[in-house]
């Protein structure tokens, strides 16, 4: 018996990697590995990845295996029929088939829905019977002891920057609603017994390995004992892990030790407002850049996850994100547009909200708009991405992020280079007309004079001697977003306002009147303090008016009460 497991490549004009691509920064995907492990010794396995390799459709085979992500499926189906018009039954798995079977039952003969492990033998010997059942769904997790090895001897190692991927762990801690981690594996977070670990490891070649679990340091006690016994093997890795890593000195510099070179980190937004929104508010905005010094300081090069298009985005949110990847020296950043996927509670809620723009899984790519954003219409949060990408890996931006006296110079540019190359092929874009005004209507602006402000419950707060040694005391912050489509930029106001933090408010705000603008509110319930002389200013110019249909609006506007 003669099986035939296939990786469908993605087939796009503008993001289907070449093999120069592939050879840099790609390795090798542990999914039809780690079921051919599964296959019995006594039936012949082989696999194609369609991304390095063509797929003979001619090939004397008995049963085909596919796999493949949401943006997969088309070409999925495609290579399904082609065999299934021989007369070779196919058999589907993976994210897709598990968030959507019926539609993939469609297409194929057979569909794995979730993990292979407790099925595939069964799958195999029913087949044997020509007796194949159209869903398999094992009803409990599979055990991660025990697990064979994965048949790395099947892969074209030399199309690959690496084949040596090791996987220690199954799922997240957290639940974000983007995330399709949770919706496959549930909500559990399996590890392996770290002596196979280890064991894994030595049998590899050569002295750098991918782990590819979604988050490596989900469990920190597990995580303490794998980082120990790598040590002694000196080998170098990359992987991927949650902020909190660097919450834990120990743990970050364990890592490090024991060879870690590269950590993928959902960053996702620098909204603190975004990351409640998709439940991922334990990444904490106000450690951000502390966090990316602590794995610098350690070595380890930073592949940052960012997402355009999350509802309190605005065309502000660009430049806003690439200036931050440039300050805080983010090696590889890699910009994903907002993508639900089935089965997800994103996806779920913005059905019931109807923002679907379609059904058109080969655009679900994480580089093409599918829904209807909240601030943006959808053609500015394309073409904002588009410029994102190119921008972040322009010479200029390169240069700022990379040229830093830190290890592995040579490595951090030569994936610099690779990345080039895919954002090269990336349709031009532009920057929004409003995204520089709204860096402006996102500061700071510091006070003068601290002497004559007033509490808003009325007393001088000099006469209180009141210490302002709070930062939202002697300063004002801005908080701006706009909405695009109704054309109404929100100011929300935090600190305090004497007579020439007035001023520079009245100055940046006139700064934003344009034809696109047609109401700005401002928002000043959480301004603690202000001066007489910043009220009057302030009333003058028309910004504490609360009346509708006026360009101006004012919500929660100051009252002294003396």
């Amino acid at each position: 018996m003669k099986i035939r497991l296939i990786d469908p490549a993605y087939e796009h004009p503008y993001f289907t990697h070449s093999q120069r691509v592939i050879k840099t920064i790609w390795f090798a995907r542990l999914t039809l590995t780690t079921l051919a492990a599964l296959t019995p010794p006594d039936i012949e396995v082989k696999i194609t990845d369609e991304n390095v390799e063509p797929i003979d459709f001619e090939e004397d085979v008995d049963l085909v295996g596919v796999t493949g992500m949401l943006m997969h499926a088309p070409r999925a189906y495609e290579i399904a029929q082609r065999f299934r018009q021989r007369g070779i039954p196919v058999v589907m798995g993976g994210p897709h088939a598990s968030s959507l079977p019926h539609e993939a039952k469609e297409h194929v003969d057979a569909v794995v829905i979730g993990e292979a492990e407790n099925v595939w033998k069964g799958l195999l010997e029913d087949f044997k019977k020509g007796c194949l059942k159209p869903f398999y769904q094992a009803e409990a997790f599979c055990s991660m002891q025990g697990l064979p090895f994965p048949r790395l001897d099947l892969l074209r190692k030399e199309a690959y920057m690496t084949i040596n991927c090791v996987q220690t762990s199954r799922g997240c801690p957290h639940q974000c609603d983007f995330c399709h981690v949770t919706h496959f594996f549930g909500k559990t977070y399996r590890c392996r017994p770290v002596k196979e670990v280890i064991e894994e490891v030595k049998r590899l070649e050569g002295n750098f390995l991918v782990f590819i679990d979604d988050n490596i340091a989900g469990n920190r006690r597990y995580a303490k004992e794998l980082f120990t016994q790598l040590k002694p093997l000196k080998k170098k890795w990359a992987s991927q892990a949650s902020m909190t890593l660097t919450r834990d000195p120990e743990l970050l510099k364990l890592a490090a030790e024991s060879g870690c070179v590269s950590l993928f980190i959902g960053v996702e937004s620098l909204s603190p407002e975004n990351l409640r929104d998709v439940n991922k508010s334990f990444n904490q905005i106000h450690q951000l850049e502390e966090a990316m010094k602590a794995v610098h300081d350690h070595d380890i090069m930073v592949v940052a996850g960012l997402i355009f298009g999350l509802d309190y985005d605005d065309e502000g949110v660009f430049e806003r994100t690439l200036r931050f990847c440039e300050k805080n020296r983010i090696e590889l950043p890699s910009f994903f547009l907002l993508t639900p996927l089935p089965g997800t509670p994103l996806f779920q809620r913005m059905e019931s909200e109807g923002r679907l723009l379609h059904r058109d899984w080969s655009q679900y790519n994480g580089a093409t708009v599918v829904f209807k954003p909240k601030l943006m219409t959808e053609e500015t949060l394309q073409q904002g991405f588009n410029w994102a990408c190119k921008e972040a890996y322009s010479w200029g931006s390169i240069f700022k992020r990379v040229f830093h006296p830190q290890q592995r110079f040579f490595t951090r540019t030569l994936s610099n280079v690779a990345y080039r190359r895919i954002a090269q092929r990336t349709p031009e874009g532009y920057l929004p007309s409003l995204s520089r005004i709204l860096q402006k209507m996102n500061d700071t602006i510091p006070l003068r004079n601290t002497r004559d402000l007033i509490q808003q419950m009325g007393e001088k707060i000099a006469e209180k001697r009141l210490y302002i040694g709070q930062k939202a005391a002697d300063t004002l912050k801005l908080y701006s977003i706009y909405n695009e489509r109704l054309r109404t930029l929100f100011v929300r106001l935090e600190g305090s306002i004497d007579r020439e933090g007035a001023k520079e408010l009245v100055k940046r705000l006139k700064g934003v009147l344009n034809v696109e603008i047609q109401k700005v509110i401002l928002d000043f319930k959480d301004v603690g303090a202000f001066s007489s002389e910043a009220i009057a200013l302030l009333s003058r110019k028309g910004l504490l008016q609360t009346e509708e249909g006026k360009l101006w609006i004012a919500v929660n506007p100051p009252g002294i009460h003396d």
